[in-house]
């Protein structure tokens, strides 16, 4: 096996690892398709919304494409 197909499979790997790290057992609060009040919510799930922003951040360079595709999508209340 090439390096280069190691490489990607481990990317890949931790990029699914990730992924599953981020919504279930940091979001895993997190009701899906559910609006919340985010002056509700409490200390440890402010701490687990900051971190995944965090993670997104590290891989998700562009802002735009950030917020298009966070996990986290906040909703204006004009909208």
């Amino acid at each position: 096996m090439n390096k280069e197909l190691i490489y990607r499979q481990n990317i890949q790997r931790s990029l699914h690892e990730l992924y599953e790290h981020m919504t279930d057992n940091l979001l895993g609060w997190l009701p899906e398709n559910a609006d919340f009040n985010p002056d509700d919510i409490t200390r440890t799930q402010a701490e687990s919304i900051r971190a995944v922003e965090a993670i997104e951040a590290e891989w998700i360079l562009d802002e735009d494409d950030r917020k298009e595709n966070s996990l986290i999508q906040w909703t204006d209340e004009d909208d």
